[in-house]
C-alpha cells in the first residue's frame, strides 16, 4: 500500500514501515522506561488525524540515551474510495546523528471496481550525519474477473533509515509486473 505504520513489522514485505510503535521502549531486546507520552487520534470531517510524542529514559547497559519520539500522521478520504496522506517524524536524539526526521506522502486510488493505484514518497534526514535518502513506490493493479494486470516499482535508496520506523533492507531498486488471464469454465 501506501506509507505503512502501525505496531507490524511490514509482513514480510522490502516495503519501509514508516512508523513502527515497537521501536518506542526496546533496545537490544530489553525494555527502555518510559517517562511519559501521549496520543491524540481522531477525525476531522474526512481527515484522519494520529499524533504520537514519548519521552524515554535513559538506560546505559541496554545502549539506549533518553530520547524523544514524535508522529504526526495525516490521512484524508478523496473521491469515492480514494484516500492521500502525509507523515511526518522525528527522533532525538537519533541513533545517528543528533536528530532524525522523516517526511512522507502517500496515496491510494481507486477507479472503478478493478483498478487501483497506490504510491508513496518518503525522505529521511539525520541531522549531524550527512545522510539524507529517499524511498518511492508506485503499483498499479487492473484485477477484474476475466483480465489482470500488475506493475510494481520500489526504490529504497542507501541512506534512507526510517529511525522510529522498520527497514528490511536497503540500497535497492526493484522493478516488476505481470498478467493474468483467468477464463471461466462454463459447463
Amino acid at each position: 500500500g501506501g506509507v505503512q505504520t502501525g505496531g507490524g513489522g511490514g509482513g514480510g514485505s522490502d516495503v519501509p514501515v514508516m512508523f513502527f510503535s515497537r521501536r518506542i521502549g526496546l533496545s537490544q531486546g530489553q525494555a527502555i522506561p518510559i517517562v511519559a507520552g501521549g496520543r491524540l487520534t481522531g477525525k476531522v470531517g474526512p481527515v484522519g488525524i494520529g499524533v504520537i510524542n514519548v519521552q524515554t529514559d535513559e538506560k546505559p547497559d541496554a545502549g539506549a540515551l533518553s530520547t524523544n519520539f514524535s508522529v504526526v500522521r495525516l490521512k484524508s478520504d478523496i473521491l469515492r474510495r480514494s484516500t492521500i496522506g502525509v507523515i511526518a517524524t522525528r527522533r532525538s536524539p537519533a541513533l545517528v546523528g543528533k536528530d532524525s526526521y522523516l517526511f512522507g506522502a502517500d496515496t491510494t486510488l481507486q477507479f472503478f471496481r478493478s483498478l487501483t493505484l497506490n504510491a508513496y514518497y518518503a525522505r529521511s534526514h539525520a541531522t549531524d550525519a550527512g545522510a539524507d535518502s529517499e524511498s518511492y513506490r508506485a503499483r498499479f493493479d487492473y484485477a477484474a474477473d476475466r483480465y489482470g494486470l500488475n506493475a510494481d516499482h520500489i526504490l529504497v535508496a542507501d541512506g534512507f533509515n526510517p529511525e522510529v520506523g522498520f527497514i528490511r533492507r536497503s540500497a535497492f531498486r526493484r522493478t516488476s509486473g505481470g498478467a493474468r488471464f483467468s477464463p471461466m469454465d462454463r459447463w
